[in-house]
């Protein structure tokens, strides 16, 4: 087992994290950084301690607790939990009080005898719909490889700088990377780093977006001078690699339900340098006012985020049955009305960042037979266990003249 040096401050910190996430019900992604915000004093690789192992202790509650039921004494609390993930991950100093009551031998034998249920800490709300239709060996294999640290993936935009040109630019401020086999537009980070900071982040030169989600535009394929329709489109990351496919060329109406996203969407585009998105909340009005108008659609809708978990890490608790049937019918209807936004002769994307067939193929399939005058023209389902990227569904379809 590693012998690295904790500090007290840090651990404290983990520990008042997890007390904002599970004693005040703050989600992840708003208490970790509220955190922060609040020891500027701690360095990178501090920050990053704290940040890495929180998210990761969130990820892995289920099989926490079942290590502690064996391996602590006394009521689990939030100290053991994150003793016994420091304990996993080789971090351990015998005479340090944080990890007093907590036996690091115990905790690595139960780690290693838990069921798959148990060790990729899935809700059996979650676990036994999934389960039943990916199929046991499909489901864990996903789950697996979900469970490792994501990538960071850079989308570069083409119509700025070239991906050779970018990749030297980031290297002359320290930051490494290396290009993505089948993702044109795909740069990773050998090592994360804070890209906010960098010349090329403000010249509007990339976006931080998973390399699957970039196969998603490509799908699309939006042509310079064309109306294209976002219709979901959240704070714009897919709407601005329409844009730069369309090399700042033509009309995007990106359209969504919450304002705040689409504010940060407009404030998005103009580091950018992108010019031709119009933002609107998407209403009756809209889907009428365009009725058939769209050369291009994107339908990036809401989804489980099954092949997002490891960037979500509160995501698996709120996810059961019960919810998967009702955004099922939520997908449903939103391809059914707003697909008529497409021209005669036009396409669009169905798109949703979920490995489920029922969100996927099967909705798409129950749509072609509901609706004459459609046509699938290609579709293809991201794995995380085969790619390295985040679970994601693409299908294009076609609307006849």
């Amino acid at each position: 087992m590693k012998r690295i040096r904790l500090y007290p401050p840090l651990l404290q910190g983990i520990e008042e994290a997890l007390e904002l996430i599970f004693g005040q019900g703050k989600k992840s992604d708003q208490a970790v950084p509220a955190l922060l915000k609040a020891h500027p004093k701690w360095g990178s690789r501090d920050r990053h301690f704290v940040a890495e192992n929180t998210y990761e202790i969130v990820r892995n509650k289920r099989l926490l607790n079942y290590i502690l039921e064996g391996a602590a004494s006394g009521e689990p609390g939030y100290r053991q939990w994150a003793a016994a993930w420091l304990i996993l991950k080789g971090y351990y100093e015998e005479e340090n009080p944080f990890f007093y009551g907590v036996d690091p031998v115990k905790v690595q034998e139960r780690a290693a005898v838990s069921a798959p249920e148990i060790r990729f800490s899935v809700p059996d709300t979650l676990n036994e719909p999934v389960r039943k239709e990916l199929g046991e060996e499909r489901w864990y294999r996903e789950l697996e490889a979900m469970s490792r640290p994501a990538d960071v993936f850079l989308r570069v935009n083409l119509h700025r700088i070239s991906r050779a040109k970018l990749k030297k630019t980031l290297e002359e401020e320290g930051i490494f990377t290396e290009e993505v086999d089948g993702v044109e537009t795909a740069l990773k980070l050998r090592k994360r780093s804070n890209l906010a900071l960098t010349e090329a982040f403000r010249k509007g030169y990339f976006e931080v977006q998973d390399a699957g989600s970039q196969l998603i535009g490509a799908l699309l394929d939006p042509r310079p001078g064309e109306l294209v329709i976002d219709a979901c489109a959240g704070a714009g990351g897919k709407t601005l690699h329409l844009a730069d496919r369309m090399e700042n060329r033509g009309r995007i109406l990106a359209l969504d339900v919450e304002a705040p996203k689409l504010k940060e969407l407009e404030n998005r585009a103009r580091r950018n340098r992108v010019e031709i998105i119009t933002t609107r909340l998407m209403d009756q009005h809209v889907m009428a006012a365009f009725h058939e108008q769209a050369d291009r659609l994107l339908l990036d809708v809401p989804c489980s985020g099954l092949g997002v978990v490891r960037r979500n890490p509160d995501a698996k608790e709120a996810l059961t049955g019960e919810f998967l049937e009702n955004i099922r019918e939520v997908q449903a209807g939103i391809l059914k009305n707003y697909s008529r936004m497409v021209k005669p002769g036009g396409g669009l994307v169905y798109a949703t960042c979920s490995i489920l067939p029922s969100e996927n193929r099967e909705q798409v399939d129950r749509f072609l037979a509901e609706n004459s005058g459609y046509v699938l023209k290609e579709d293809r389902q991201i794995w995380p266990s085969e790619s390295g990227f985040d679970g994601f569904y693409m299908a294009l379809i076609g609307k006849e003249r």
